[in-house]
């Protein structure tokens, strides 16, 4: 009877290997579908989608049980993946990405044990280098599904060889085509010897769906197969900071910020007449001031975190004078990047909004409520994963409100409002931004001042010749950029718009405004 229990569990753990290889190589031939040649969009919406569904079913078919942490970080995921569909931002596109990426890694992580609120700030440092976990997985689990064990005469030295066999073939097959794409003499040997008409190719989307089925054989396994231990969350940790060693660092910093903000307040917030007054360009007042005031902040923020992880602590908490040295030095912090905040906005009201002054804006913003918390997790002698925790969680609200905000449109209507006040433009840059900024800025091609309309006109051309003519070469024989896979969402939008005025914008693409109203 054991042995018939023995026997059906051992059937089962081989029929979800399967499965795990079935769903992977699903997902391998789907990537190549959707990415091959193409740029990203809804490519990389679906792919996304298909993968969380893909963990998703396999979760169930392992009868593991979801838990409402796991389908929140799934959720998150999704939405920073969806948007790469919906908006154009460059910038924001890579955020995106690196946010979902970077939630469903973790996603991986709670599916293979262990709890979100748990995780020190180490295990969302290595959160990015998880891949290289899944290599041990691929090769176990690979090797039990290719282990063929009703094979005729089945016995472990046919087993080995089988397997060994099928290896080599693999192995021989990588080191064949690398060494007929370095070398023409050996190609030729091997189409004489094969004679066997070689797609390139086809070779290629080969490798590649192998290689991303290799990938989700190892992820899968990681997360369903191997066992592991959840994560010990290690509170307590050796200190070697002494409280007098760390009170003369803090009374330092805090003494030289305090001098810093006293004796040069009229240069942190003196705004315009100051700037005329010292003879100073808007770039050397606003923009490499404003980068020293962000670093110090970083620094101080990075300065705070290590002296509260090694400062020896009395009776399982922060000494006092400890915890104000740190609450004076977030203030101070915090009035420095309101001095760098005045900073960007003068630019700005000097020159327009961009996207990077835009981030920059709401990085600080988002660093200021870091340090808050820092202080208030310090006073309170909070525990490091309660403090991560709040950190993962604001990194995610942070790039959701900036999807929200929509920045290129944003950037649009400050800066058209900028005009309709000023008379100041920077009508190139308008038409350099993603589709999503285009219904807003269109008119501009009709505007009544020819050397805006022409500027916005050589702004678009250029724009829309980067963002559609991606493929360089023989690529662009095989595809483009106005493909179904790497569409987005106000795509076909911008076209219609566009398609009338190819011409005019042609006829601008060399103009060069006289006076730009730049200075980046």
């Amino acid at each position: 009877m054991c042995e018939v229990i023995y026997g059906n569990m051992n059937t089962l753990n081989r029929m979800r290997l399967y499965l795990i290889g079935a769903v992977s190589l699903i997902l391998g031939l789907l990537f190549v579908i959707l990415f091959y040649n193409q740029e990203i969009g809804l490519n990389y919406s679906l792919f996304m989608a298909a993968v969380a569904l893909a963990g998703l079913w396999l979760a169930r078919s392992f009868s593991r049980k979801i838990g409402l942490e796991q389908y929140a970080i799934v959720a998150a995921g999704m939405f920073f993946a969806s948007m790469v569909f919906v908006r154009s931002s460059e910038l924001l596109t890579v955020l995106n990405v690196l946010g979902s990426v970077f939630l469903l890694l973790t996603g991986v992580k709670l599916f293979a044990g262990g709890s979100l609120r748990m995780f020190s700030p180490f295990d969302y440092i290595k959160v990015p280098t998880l891949p290289f976990s899944f290599i041990g997985p691929f090769f176990e689990t690979f090797s039990e599904i290719v282990a063929l064990k009703k094979l005729p005469g089945d016995t472990a030295k046919t087993r080995e060889i089988v397997r060994g066999s099928f290896m080599a073939i693999v192995a021989l097959l990588i080191f064949a085509w690398l060494f007929s794409s370095a070398d023409a003499g050996f190609a030729k040997l091997l189409s004489n010897i094969f004679s066997v008409e070689i797609d390139q190719g086809l070779i290629n989307r080969t490798f590649l769906a192998a290689f991303i089925s290799a990938f989700f054989v190892g992820a899968f396994a990681f997360m369903f197969v191997r066992s592991h231990t959840s994560p010990a969350s290690s509170e307590e940790n050796v200190r070697h900071l002494g409280g007098l060693e760390t009170t003369i660092l803090l009374v330092s910093i805090n003494a030289l910020f305090t001098a810093f903000i006293i004796l040069q307040i009229s240069y942190l917030f003196g705004g315009a007449s100051h700037i005329i007054a010292e003879g100073l360009t808007y770039s050397e007042y606003a923009r490499e001031g404003f980068f020293q005031l962000v670093i110090v902040a970083l620094l101080s923020f990075f300065i705070i975190g290590f002296a509260e992880r090694q400062v020896v602590q009395k009776d399982g908490g922060h000494l006092r004078s400890f915890k104000i040295l740190c609450g004076t030095l977030v203030f101070l912090v915090i009035v420095i990047l309101v001095s760098a905040f005045t900073r960007l906005s003068l630019y700005e009201n000097a020159y327009g909004f961009t996207v990077i002054r835009l981030f920059s804006h709401a990085f600080m913003v988002w660093l200021g409520i870091m340090l808050s918390l820092l202080a208030f997790h310090i006073w309170k002698n909070g525990k490091p994963s309660e403090l991560a925790f709040q950190t993962f969680c604001s990194a995610v609200i942070f790039l959701f409100m900036m999807n929200a905000i929509n920045p290129d449109v944003f950037i649009a209507k400050q800066n058209l409002e900028r005009y309709r006040s000023t008379g100041l433009i920077d009508a190139q840059y308008l038409g350099s931004l993603s589709d999503d900024a285009l219904p807003h800025t269109f008119h501009l091609l009709n505007d009544p001042k020819e050397d805006v309309s022409r500027s916005f006109a050589r702004g678009l051309y250029w724009g829309e010749h980067e963002r559609r003519n991606f493929c360089k070469g023989e690529a662009c024989q095989e595809t483009s950029n106005n493909t179904w896979q790497s569409n987005r969402l106000n795509y076909s939008k911008a076209e219609k718009l566009l398609a009338p005025v190819r011409a005019q914008l042609e006829e601008n693409k060399s103009w060069t405004e006289p006076t730009p109203d730049r200075m980046r």
